[in-house]
């Protein structure tokens, strides 16, 4: 519960369907709930949501199995049958995903990470944390999991269909054998040693344990991604011109994992940068604290203080928890007034952009949820809210490492403290956001 701040505080088409899923358990922030997204529920205490684009690989892989590999496998049904069979693959496929998921979040909870929820999507699925295990040994578990029970789903549905072969129509038995064969795929695909599938984190986590540099660990895995999305977008455009249009989505796959390859190097460029620097340090002044469930014109109140001014306003719900947040630059569109019936809320920044962290908490940690639009972190110490960060933060104290010089050494008598230590190739202000940082920050009374 949050307080108001004290004051001053095998078969190409098979494969070509199956990839759909490879990237289950991957980069775990993209995309976050939000526009197009549809609450499905809660597993083991963790929200899911889907996204709209689930229906479209829903459809492709019912499509796919029922004109090309169910009618292989069974053939002599009807085009009835084979629609029902290919939307069964389809819909367990993705319970399948689920489980993967579930999996990564129950393990990362056990390991202390909070987990915000999973999401379904078009190209897998993504469990959200709210920052990154502080340890190798938690990241190995967390990034393992996944695989290894996509691996025993596929041992399940494979020995079901074994068994069950005498008694059960052919179709049936088809439907068991593919979902064995798309699960074995989604589990030795995910385990290649390239970020940002699970193997990539696998491999850091590993070359992290051994040469004790988690940011050095994160490139290295990050390189890997970038040559198995160059292999993967090559092999689809090969496979596409030789056998058909399917090669198209194997592409797209590769296209997709060197774009999150290049987002994690970046990300793992800009935590060397920012390696010492704890949440506190970089934390704006605390925000007006509103309940969300008030009046129009108590927002406005709040809007005109001076402390809301440059700190903005955070909306709480009845727990005392974090439902939003209306920055300063929306707070003007408030106006002056202070009639209830002329007093308009501006639309907040959503709760699944904040996460609550700890003032000693390691700033690089939670990078990935300040790289989400609107993403900022709130900070709370002993339940009182004490300040705010926001990718401006973060891209000041970049500036500020990309443009310091390393000097001479420090002697006893340098007292001047350094508010980010100079990484070995500091990065450029703007590889992180595009455009970089436009106008400096505002300090609390400029």
């Amino acid at each position: 519960m949050l307080r108001r701040p004290r004051p001053g505080g095998g078969r190409p088409d098979a494969l070509a369907a199956s990839v759909s899923a490879v990237t289950a358990g991957h980069a775990r922030r993209h995309p976050r709930p939000g526009p197009g997204m549809v609450p499905l529920g809660r597993v083991a205490g963790v929200p899911v949501a889907a996204h709209w684009s689930v229906l479209g690989i829903v459809a492709l892989l019912a499509i796919v199995m029922a004109r090309s590999e169910l009618p292989l496998l069974a053939p002599g049904q009807g085009s009835l049958a084979y629609a029902l069979a290919g939307v069964s693959v389809a819909l367990l496929l993705m319970a399948s995903l689920l489980a993967h998921e579930v999996a990564h979040a129950l393990v990362a909870r056990a390991s202390g990470v909070g987990i915000e929820g999973i999401t379904l999507w078009l190209l897998g699925g993504t469990t959200r944390m709210r920052g990154e295990p502080e340890r190798p040994g938690p990241e190995l578990r967390i990034a393992a999991v996944g695989p290894v029970v996509s691996a025993a789903l596929a041992g399940l549905f494979g020995l079901v269909a074994v068994l069950t072969r005498p008694v059960v129509a052919d179709l049936v038995h088809a439907v068991l054998a593919e979902l064995a064969l798309v699960n074995i795929v989604l589990a030795v695909f995910n385990l290649l040693p390239a970020a940002p599938l699970d193997g990539g984190r696998v491999l850091r986590a590993a070359l992290w344990a051994r040469r004790g540099d988690r940011w050095a660990a994160a490139i290295t895995a990050a390189h890997a991604g970038r040559v198995l999305a160059a292999l993967l977008v090559a092999g689809g455009v090969v496979l596409a011109l030789g056998a058909g249009p399917g090669g198209l989505w194997l592409a797209l796959i590769g296209w997709f994992v060197g774009v999150a390859a290049v987002e994690e190097e970046r990300r793992a460029r800009q935590g060397r940068a920012l390696d010492g620097i704890t949440v506190g340090e970089a934390a704006t002044a605390a925000p007006v604290v509103v309940a969300a469930d008030g009046s129009p014109a108590a927002l406005v109140a709040a809007a005109g203080t001076p402390r809301a001014a440059i700190a903005g306003v955070l909306l709480t719900d009845p727990a005392g928890e974090p439902a939003g947040y209306v920055p300063p630059a929306r707070l003007r569109l408030l106006g002056g007034g202070r009639d209830d019936r002329r007093a308009r809320r501006p639309a907040p920044v959503p709760a699944s952009r904040l996460t609550t962290v700890r003032p000693g908490d390691a700033l690089a940690r939670f990078l990935g949820d300040l790289a989400v639009p609107q993403g900022r972190l709130v900070v709370v110490d002993d339940g009182t809210v004490i300040g705010t960060v926001s990718r401006t933060e973060v891209e000041d104290l970049l500036r500020h490492a990309a443009t310091s010089s390393p000097g001479p050494p420090a002697t006893p008598s340098d007292t001047t403290p350094r508010r980010v230590p100079a990484p070995d190739a500091p990065p450029p202000p703007d590889w992180w956001w595009h455009g970089g940082p436009r106008r400096p920050r505002r300090e609390p009374g400029a």
